[in-house]
């Protein structure tokens, strides 16, 4: 009890250091040392990564604290020349091993401290996990499957300072996905066969109660791919390539089916083992690809989708064929047709051009009999255009809720000017 209520009374005379400035003497005296009032020991135990406070003060030879603004606190943390200064600091050592703190004090218009306080840290070392391993590199075998967890410490050394940290095996922890039981390092595992590659994380703790974790992954089948062409019309030849894959074996050993579908509509799911899918109805598709190797499956979906583009086709009325690379063909604009036929008659009846591609600028009219022909004159021609779209009949929704494409005859008048 009576320790306790003297680190109640420590802890009080550092706040009153805190709160009550005005008590210090105006100036310190000649003959003045110094002392670390946090931490308040000569060997301090202390993790990697963890910040750690130091407050020191200024005595007089009577005992008496002097304002700390009279002279400059000098913090050395004897970690790659790392220094702070201040009354007040914080310090975080970033990796593990024996450190010496040292703190020099030196007047603002007077003479250093008469002593130079020396603290002790032992930052814990991170162990060599030379022991983890598992019994089995792949999970696709559908096997139960014994991860073994150990560690080796490592000694500081270099000084007279040795000193080895220490793990117990009861601090040995496996984590991860389908782990039946786990002690002392050893865990039995059920993984599941569909997730792809598994991570499973070793954690132990010495006896500074610092944590450290390695990360052990097993191998189930993994596959990632690309397309090409992400858009086009009907009919849209889409190529998959797989972008990387692995598995616990041979990578040859992996068989692929790929899904697409229509976003709007699951019922369209269709299914191809070949890396190549043609897709003939216009619209927005998901894809994804189904990896098996053994007993493992694995599900990976693009966040890519494939646009097939909506029918279209629009027919112009007029053109100038007179050579000057401009407006020289009467050809229609089309995406998407399954197929194509169209006609020009002249004023009397009589058909000019007949033609099947809709696609070839220079396959449509050039304003001669039959295209290689005499020159037909200025005026007012007649056409006829049976076609049809991959989409006929096929009512849009979103994103595409302004097309609906018939299809079928379409007749008009056209103008050649020259």
């Amino acid at each position: 009890m009576k320790k306790r209520i003297h680190t109640v009374e420590k802890v009080l005379v550092s706040c009153l250091f805190f709160l009550l400035p005005f008590t210090f003497a105006s100036a310190q005296e000649s003959d003045y040392t110094v002392r670390v009032i946090q931490p308040g020991k000569d060997t301090v135990r202390t993790c990697p990564g963890k910040a750690v406070i130091f407050m020191a003060e200024g005595l007089n030879a009577d005992g008496s604290a002097f304002d700390p603004n009279q002279v400059i606190f000098t913090w050395d943390f004897g970690y790659n020349g790392q220094i702070l200064t201040g009354a007040n600091v914080s310090f975080t050592y970033p990796v593990g091993g024996h450190y010496v703190v040292r703190l020099y004090v030196t007047g603002k218009n007077g003479p250093a401290a008469k002593n130079i306080p020396e603290i002790h840290f032992y930052v814990g070392m991170r162990p060599l996990f030379t022991g983890t391993r598992s019994n089995q590199p792949s999970i696709c075998s559908g096997s139960e499957i014994t991860l073994t967890g150990f560690v080796t410490p490592v000694e500081w050394t270099g000084d007279e300072y040795g000193f080895v940290n220490k793990f117990a095996q009861s601090d040995y922890k496996w984590n991860g996905s389908g782990i039946q039981s786990d002690r002392n390092g050893i865990s039995r595992v059920t993984p599941p066969l569909d997730e792809g590659h598994l991570e499973y994380i070793f954690r132990v703790s010495d006896d500074f109660s610092c944590f450290y974790d390695t990360t052990l992954t097993l191998y189930g089948v993994y596959a990632e791919y690309s397309m090409n062409p992400l858009t086009g019309e009907a009919p849209l030849d889409v190529t998959f390539a797989v972008d990387s894959s692995s598995n616990g074996g041979s990578e040859n050993s992996i068989t692929y089916d790929w899904e697409f579908w229509e976003v709007t509509d699951t019922s369209t799911l269709d299914k191809k083992s070949d890396y190549k899918v043609t897709i003939e109805m216009p619209g927005q598709y998901a894809t994804r690809v189904i990896a098996r190797y053994q007993q493992c499956t694995y599900r990976f979906a693009s966040e890519e989708y494939i646009r097939v583009d909506s029918s279209l086709l629009e027919i112009p009325n007029v053109f100038t064929p007179n050579e000057d690379g401009a407006n020289d063909f009467f050809q229609v604009k089309a995406k998407s047709l399954r197929s194509f036929h169209g006609i020009i008659y002249n004023r009397w009846g009589r058909p000019v051009f007949e033609w099947t591609d809709a696609k070839t600028y220079e396959n449509g009219w050039n304003g001669k009999m039959n295209n290689t022909g005499q020159d037909c004159p200025s005026g007012t021609y007649y056409y006829v255009i049976k076609a049809e779209g991959y989409d006929k009949n096929k009512l849009e929704p979103e994103p595409y809720p302004f097309i609906q494409y018939e299809g079928g005859v379409y007749k008009g008048f056209l103008t050649l000017i020259r």
